[in-house]
This record gives structure tokens, C-alpha cells and sequence, in this order.
């Protein structure tokens, strides 16, 4: 009875035998697992033993500025599309001066090979969408063209905003049609800001844009009547052409008594020599 009561550990039969010994190994032995004195289950959290090495990305660092949508937007077609006549352009933008939108298919070398106006399928004096056919006509195959579409201020009537597009027009073959995803404006004042009323006899402007050409902006303080008031050519500070950089720029003006005026900003380009894109603020000047 008292064999029979003994613990197995002390029974011959009932000891366990040990796994030889393993030799020694250059291999490097895992580190050990780590408890956390606590059961597993499947909700418990992994363990990172060893922090990842991360590699850095060749990536520049982007400016991080407060850019505002764009005014005028012209969604269809996008950048680098092939389209024979007539050409659908679908856009977007306004409140315009009788809600009206022009459009002009401008050719290489400054050629306008058709113009005419559409108007903002929305509620009189709001943004809204445009849509619109423009016939064309050349005699050969195809032409690199501009799509330029631009309103007018619904306060006085002045041009307000103009956006283009770079298209190929063809005569021949088949269309393809890029999409188009909305960016911000490309041309940016970020101060003074819509309404600021200005006084001492300059103003400071300081904005935000990325061109497609490698030309100053133009920046200019014009009057109500659209005499201009001052005007500066001012480089963009960005890292590389097409990336988003900054201006600033001093005017100095000179007028006798209180007045709205409007700031206004121009991308040029040379090929064709037009306007790519304008946009426009209005400031009250004091003397």
C-alpha cells in the first residue's frame, strides 16, 4: 500500500528521459519568447520584439499650404486627350456675369479656330456645371490646340477667371479622352485675403501656384474703371518646374481717395504666346 501511494516522479517507470544535449552550433539561438502572464487567444496583440528598420523615401517633401478648389475647372476633356470635331467640353465654375462661360479652341500659333458662349446649368448668380459641343475645322491630320475657357465678373463685368487645356485635335482616327481629377487652384493669393482693406500706399502680396512653363507671373493691382494701378513681374520660388511653389511681390499705388480694386495673377506661356491661366481677388484700397 504504501508502494502503491509513492509519487510517479519517484517510480523508475514513471521518470521521463531527457532529450540529448544538442552540440554546440555557430547558428545564433532565437531570442526567447517573451510572457506577458497572460493567456493567448486570438485577440491577443502581437509582440514586436525588434523595432523595423525603415528606409527613408526619396520622396521630396511637399509645401503644405491652405489652397482653396478651383474656380473654373475644366473636366472633360483631360490633359494630353485626342478628340476629333466636335469637341464635348464639360466644366465647371462661375457665378459669372450673365452666367455665361466663354470658350475659345485656340490652335498652335495662336490661331482661333472657334469661339463662342454656354451658360452655368444652375440658379442665376451661382456655380455650377457647363457643358457644351465646339466644332473646328483644319486641313491636316492632327494639331496640338488649347482649350481655353474664361468668365467675367458678375460685379463689373471684368474678366475674372481664365483656365486652358492642352489637347490634340484630330481630323482623322480615333479619340481617346483622359480623365481629369480636380486639383486645387493653380494660382493662389494667400494674402491679403478676398475683401481686406488695404492702406499706406502698397500692398503685400504673397501666393501660392505650379506653372507649366518656366515664366515669371505677372501680378497686378487694377483700378474698377481696369486701369492698372501697379504691376510687378515676379519668379516662382518651387523645387522643379510643374511643382507647387510661392511668390511675393510689393506693389506701391498712389490714389487720391477709397476704392475697390481687384489683385490679379497670370500664368503666360509661349507656346502659343496667350494667357494660360488668370485669376482674380478684389481688396479695398484707402490712400
Amino acid at each position: 500500500m504504501l508502494a502503491a501511494c509513492a509519487s510517479p516522479a519517484a517510480s523508475p517507470s514513471a521518470t521521463l528521459a531527457r532529450p540529448p544535449t544538442a552540440a554546440p552550433s555557430d547558428t545564433p539561438t532565437p531570442s526567447p519568447a517573451v510572457s506577458t502572464g497572460l493567456p493567448l487567444v486570438n485577440v491577443t496583440p502581437a509582440l514586436v520584439l525588434e523595432p523595423p528598420d525603415f528606409v527613408p523615401s526619396p520622396t521630396p517633401t511637399l509645401l503644405a499650404l491652405p489652397l482653396p478648389s478651383e474656380k473654373l475647372i475644366i473636366e472633360a476633356p483631360g490633359p494630353g486627350s485626342q478628340t476629333g470635331s466636335p469637341i464635348r467640353i464639360i466644366g465647371w465654375g462661375g457665378p459669372s456675369y450673365g452666367d455665361r462661360i466663354r470658350i475659345r479652341l485656340i490652335r498652335e500659333d495662336g490661331e482661333v479656330l472657334a469661339q463662342l458662349h454656354t451658360w452655368i446649368l444652375a440658379p442665376t448668380g451661382r456655380a455650377g456645371r457647363f457643358v457644351v459641343d465646339v466644332p473646328f475645322r483644319f486641313s491636316s491630320v492632327a494639331e496640338a490646340a488649347l482649350i481655353e475657357a474664361s468668365y467675367d465678373n458678375p460685379l463689373t463685368g471684368r474678366l475674372d477667371h481664365l483656365t486652358t487645356r492642352r489637347v490634340v485635335l484630330l481630323t482623322t482616327g480615333r479619340p481617346l479622352i483622359h480623365p481629369y481629377l480636380v486639383a486645387a487652384e493653380k494660382l493662389t493669393i494667400l494674402s491679403p485675403y478676398e475683401g481686406r482693406i488695404i492702406e499706406g500706399g502698397s500692398v503685400q502680396i504673397r501666393g501660392a501656384a505650379w506653372l507649366d512653363e518656366d515664366l515669371p507671373l505677372l501680378v497686378e493691382l487694377i483700378d474698377q474703371p481696369g486701369n492698372v494701378l501697379a504691376s510687378a513681374e515676379v519668379t516662382l520660388a518651387a523645387p522643379a518646374l510643374g511643382q507647387l511653389g510661392t511668390f511675393d511681390v510689393t506693389l506701391p499705388y498712389t490714389i487720391a481717395e477709397g476704392q475697390y480694386a481687384w489683385l490679379a495673377v497670370t500664368e503666360r506661356g509661349t507656346n502659343p504666346p496667350l494667357v494660360m491661366h488668370y485669376m482674380s481677388e478684389r481688396v479695398y484700397l484707402k490712400p
